[in-house]
């Protein structure tokens, strides 16, 4: 199993909405420090466990992550540089195309997941797994009726009725072997970006990348009946799961997901700082020395 992660560079630093949530500046974080911290941790507290961790990324990447902080991937690739034309707002596009590229089974894992133990092994044999799933149809209900009213060239595969009978996915953690799959699904996402770059300005893009990239999972899988392997079985309807329970680790927490706002919650940051500082000091040290240069 080849496990991955992707950073593409351009909402990072796009600095024009550096305050709206929608967009992802300092990857949602509230400042590039601790966004570092946190990508840092990720990446080493999964190269703990399961070894074969690569990263796609784009030049600026590659100056932070490989010459700089050095991380210690199996390999490093600038494919998201093919994607310098995107709109900034598609924050979610590095992640599908990295999801393209892929020719072999794999796992992808969002750069605020953090592991304490071999936990994903219950689904990796799967040819389709998440993270987990819910039943939210309503983060949907703004974006789904004005991408069908506004948008061109819609492919079919958007065309479904907001229902909370379909399991929407949450791809904190995504792969498998269905390579097939991943190519239709992420072909698909494109095709409703490359015909409709122009409007992204005039829409909420934070439920956008939302949509394309997880409402058009959900869907497919409906009307295909296929069914992911969720690392958590059951939906998270109520916060059914606490992605962000620090203080069962290890022993009853062996996954954390910083999802959403928790990105921004002081006691989480702290949490990630402090483990990153105690566990692999020589990466604290080298990160708080580029931050400090750079007055970060």
């Amino acid at each position: 199993m080849k496990f991955v992660q992707s950073f593409w560079s351009k909402p990072f630093f796009d600095d024009t909405f550096k305050n709206n949530w929608n967009f992802r500046h300092h990857g949602g974080f509230p400042n590039p420090f601790l966004f570092y911290c946190a990508w840092t941790y990720s990446c080493l507290s999964i190269k703990k466990y399961y070894p074969n961790l690569h990263l796609v990324t784009d030049d600026k990447g590659l100056e932070i992550f490989k010459d700089t902080l050095k991380l210690p991937y199996t390999s490093f690739s600038d494919s998201l540089n093919d994607l310098e034309d995107y709109h900034k707002g598609a924050w979610a596009l590095g992640k599908l195309y990295t999801y393209r590229l892929q020719k072999e089974p794999f796992c992808h894992l969002d750069g605020d997941v953090f592991l304490f133990e071999k936990v994903l092994d219950p689904v990796l044999k799967s040819p389709l797994f998440c993270q987990s799933y819910d039943h939210d149809q309503y983060q949907y209900s703004e974006i789904h009726p004005y991408v069908h009213q506004y948008f061109e060239n819609v492919p079919t595969a958007f065309e479904a009725e907001l229902s909370d009978t379909i399991k929407y996915v949450n791809v904190g953690i995504i792969g498998g072997s269905a390579i097939d799959f991943f190519q239709e699904y992420t072909s698909k996402a494109f095709e409703l970006i490359d015909e409709n770059q122009d409007k992204l300005d005039d829409i909420n893009t934070g439920l956008f990348n939302l949509y394309y990239e997880q409402f058009l999972l959900s869907n497919m899988l409906s009307v295909q009946k296929l069914t992911f392997a969720s690392l958590y079985p059951k939906p998270n309807d109520g916060n059914a799961y606490n992605f962000a329970a620090f203080h069962h680790i290890p022993h009853k927490s062996q996954y954390i997901h910083l999802i959403s706002h928790l990105k921004k919650t002081s006691e989480y940051l702290e949490q990630i700082v402090a483990r990153l500082r105690l566990e692999f000091p020589d990466y604290y040290v080298r990160l708080r020395d580029y931050c400090q240069k750079k007055a970060l």
